[in-house]
């Protein structure tokens, strides 16, 4: 027997919250405030996440003439921001923590505008002559949903790892 759709999506957000709120609440705030502060890495990793993997999801999308879903998915994730994922993956391998979980936290912001504005750049190149209405097919609310969950796990994290 299945899950109602509506117990996955509510499930997902739950392990997104507690997976980030972990990550958070073993970081050191003084390490974060000095990655705030280390802009180099901030523009570096927005470059790469939000210009660098767009672009490569385009370039792929057309070299391989990719069908509107098939495309449109890859766009998507290449334009998505760096999740919780990476900041297991530094807790696991001993990585910055802080810059993981500081770039989470901006990328997360930051994708609001970005996510739409690549997809609304890059979908009539890959497209063209298929008319697909990006901000239609977008789900505004789950994006602002991920983006209170992921910044909201943030901050609890970090108020309860400084108690």
């Amino acid at each position: 027997m299945a899950l109602p759709p509506v117990v996955v999506e509510i499930v997902g957000y739950l392990l997104l919250f507690f997976l980030v709120f972990g990550m958070s609440a073993s970081l050191d705030v003084n390490a974060m405030v000095h990655q705030l502060k280390n802009s180099k890495a901030i523009v570096l990793g927005l470059c790469g996440q939000f210009v660098l993997l767009p672009f490569l999801g385009f370039v792929s999308a057309k070299a391989f003439q990719l069908d509107n879903a098939m495309g449109m998915s890859l766009l998507v994730v290449t334009s998505s921001p760096g999740g919780s994922y990476s900041n297991w993956w530094c807790s696991l391998f001993n990585a910055d923590l802080a810059l993981s979980v500081t770039m989470t936290a901006i990328s997360t912001i930051v994708a609001i505008v970005m996510l739409p504005l690549n997809l609304v750049v890059y979908t009539p190149l890959v497209f063209s002559g298929n008319s697909i209405d990006v901000v239609e097919i977008l789900d505004f609310g789950a994006l602002i949903t991920s983006l209170v969950v992921v910044i909201s796990a943030i901050c609890l994290g970090i108020y309860s790892g400084t108690k």
